[in-house]
């Protein structure tokens, strides 16, 4: 692992950026497309290092990481060397015969500046690099704070950026809570969140101190509902894939399911088959949880439920194996309905 950003490397890379872009140097739509192209090879030279990083972070299998995060960046790349100029181009609005034709008004899309990426740990270089992508097609500059709990990710992205993109207007920063507390003191023209909403609430915070623009990309509560006319088998198997997904750690993961009292029973044999299937085989092939911290706040929550255990994978702290669980009568007020469980977990209700 390599060691995080100092404060004097911080400074530099945001004096840098904002000097860059008072230069105007990244409204070109030559650089932006330069830049953009530069992502493409990024990606594409280096399938197996990202695969390779994805396995050492989480366990992910690689092919799992070929077509979730490697084909997912792919394809964002390219809508956005297709469409870029289109976005940037100007816009006539319907401003009426006085202003829209005789006036001759235009909208015109202004880069916002530097803006702040920071990412999150499940996804670790897909929530990071798909708005780097956006800010490069905007015309603005970055930073770029990749999750320091996936560390091969985030070592690996620290190592390739400044090799294929401009450091006079892309830079990676890396650091823990203490670190990244220090880079929000300074004002950025936009900042991107991906993560939990307990972050979220101090990155908003410091944001509002300078009046910065925030998009912020937070977990839910994704229920599904199951009606008595559904096709049982099909729901249950759609359900139990999207909970293997990554183990369950996606942002819009289902974490609980409305079943009609009708089908419940028949719904929950069916999640137990799918879940046997796609959890079969050897543990080395199934993603696994981030961190022992998570491991055990999901355990913590199996412990608390109001609801009954009616199906549990393998689970291996030490590995940071988290199998498949189901749990049925879990109630409203309940503090697993409750949680934001980013989890192989579910939950049925009927």
């Amino acid at each position: 692992m390599g060691s995080f950003t100092t404060p004097e490397q911080f400074e530099d890379a945001y004096t840098t950026l904002f000097k860059t872009f008072d230069t105007g140097k990244t409204k070109s739509l030559a650089w932006r497309k330069w830049q953009l192209k530069q992502c493409w090879w990024m990606i594409v030279e280096n399938e197996d290092r990202i695969a390779k990083a994805l396995k050492a972070d989480l366990n992910r299998p690689e092919f799992e990481s070929y077509a979730a995060d490697i084909r997912g960046m792919k394809l964002d790349i390219l809508e956005h060397i297709e469409h870029f100029e289109e976005w940037a181009a100007d816009e006539i609005p319907d401003a009426g015969f006085l202003f829209g034709t005789l006036g001759r008004a235009r909208i015109r899309k202004e880069p916002l500046g530097v803006g702040l990426i920071i990412g999150a740990w499940n996804f670790p270089f897909i929530v990071v690099f798909s708005p780097l992508y956006a800010a490069i097609s905007a015309g603005c500059c970055a930073i770029v704070k990749p999750s320091d709990l996936s560390l091969a990710s985030q070592d690996l992205i620290a190592e390739l950026v400044p090799k294929y993109l401009d450091p006079e207007a892309i830079r990676v920063v890396t650091g823990g809570p203490q670190e990244t507390s220090r880079m929000l003191e300074r004002k950025f023209n936009h900042i991107f969140f991906t993560g939990s909403n307990k972050i979220a609430t101090h990155i908003t915070a410091a944001a509002a101190k300078h009046l910065t623009p925030v998009v912020l990309e937070l977990g839910g509560q994704g229920p599904a509902i199951v009606t008595s006319t559904a096709d049982i088998d099909l729901s249950a198997k759609r359900i139990a894939y999207s909970k293997h997904i990554n183990a369950g750690q996606v942002c819009v993961s289902t974490n609980h399911t409305f079943v009609h009292p009708d089908v419940h029973e028949k719904f929950v044999e069916r999640l137990g088959y799918w879940s046997d299937k796609f959890s079969g085989g050897p543990s080395a092939e199934i993603t696994h949880i981030i961190n022992e911290k998570n491991f055990d706040r999901l355990n913590g929550l199996l412990d608390k439920t109001n609801g009954e255990v009616v199906y549990s994978g393998k689970k291996e702290r030490g590995d940071k194996l988290f199998g498949p669980t189901v749990v049925t009568g879990v109630t409203t007020s309940g503090k697993h309905f409750l949680s934001y469980i980013n989890t192989p977990n579910v939950l049925t209700l009927v």
